[in-house]
């Protein structure tokens, strides 16, 4: 019984993180137009795969620090209704926020659950490996990520100037396209596009690209190349740091060991994504 409880427990909560996070990888390659849904899905789904799998070679303090041991008692994590309990927590969470198209994090869920269970069985919580292992390291990757991507925006730009990079909108009926125009006149080219009796049958949208050629290279192309692989390591990296999270919660169960639970729990974010995926990826591309 116990057993049970505990896998379909964790189940639910991977389940609910592919739904949630395996499109946020990718949702740029959407909103730009750059390619389907689907072929954004199938993509995204790929990458998180293999950062599953590759998670299981490196991901091993992962696997430590979310069993919830050194956080609370020992013996309190090794519980099956603690375990069980933190796993629904967070993985309920995680399904009402995907529900209802809100992307959120299930680190932060996890983390909740851990410590209100803990709370709840009114037990001691260690404060400061609360802080240290899981509040800290969360509150500066969001401000290394800006650093890094801002001095990353401005080395791009100063390299497409000197290599003369042009931009330019693209202004798409359906699938076709009607015209590109340079940046600036986009507002009334999309206009004056909205006005043909084509465009009443058809959506009209419009997404930026470059002109130019880099070692022989058209840059349009070159850009979605590079546009498809860090959509691919962002995918490939969320697998890789999310799976093992999940997968400690299964180490409380003696007949699985850490390769087992690591493998099953990727699959599953893989099929959470594949199947329930759109509504956070509507969010993601269009309302960001």
């Amino acid at each position: 019984m116990e057993f049970g409880l505990i896998v379909v427990a964790v189940i639910v909560l991977a389940y609910a993180n592919g739904a949630n996070d395996n499109y946020k990888g990718v949702a740029t390659l959407l909103g730009t137009g750059t390619t389907s849904y689907r072929g954004a899905l199938v993509w995204g789904t790929t990458a998180t795969l293999l950062g599953s799998l590759t998670a299981v070679l490196l991901a091993g303090q992962l696997l430590k620090n979310f069993t919830g041991k050194g956080l609370v008692p020992a013996d309190l994590a090794a519980e099956p209704g603690y375990v069980a309990a933190v796993a629904l927590g967070a993985g309920l969470a995680v399904l009402a926020a995907t529900r209802f198209g809100i992307p959120i994090s299930t680190t932060h869920g996890l983390i909740g659950a851990l410590l209100g269970a803990g709370l709840a069985a009114r037990t001691t919580v260690d404060g400061g490996r609360l802080a240290s292992t899981f509040l800290i390291p969360l509150l500066l990757s969001p401000v290394l990520a800006i650093v890094v991507t801002a001095l990353l925006y401005h080395l791009f730009r100063a390299a497409s100037r000197r290599l003369n990079i042009s931009r330019a909108t693209c202004i798409c009926v359906g699938n076709e396209v009607v015209a590109v125009v340079p940046v600036s006149e986009a507002t009334m080219a999309l206009e004056r596009v909205r006005e043909l009796p084509i465009a009443m049958d058809h959506p009209v949208t419009c997404r930026e690209q470059y002109g130019g050629r880099v070692l022989g290279i058209e840059v349009a192309a070159l850009v979605d190349s590079l546009h498809f692989l860090s959509a691919g390591l962002v995918s490939f990296a969320r697998g890789l740091n999310d799976t093992p999270k999940i997968a400690a919660l299964l180490l409380v169960l003696p007949s699985l060991g850490g390769w087992s639970t690591t493998a099953i729990v990727g699959a599953v974010i893989a099929v959470g994504g594949v199947f329930s995926a759109r509504r956070v990826a509507e969010t993601m591309s269009r309302k960001i």
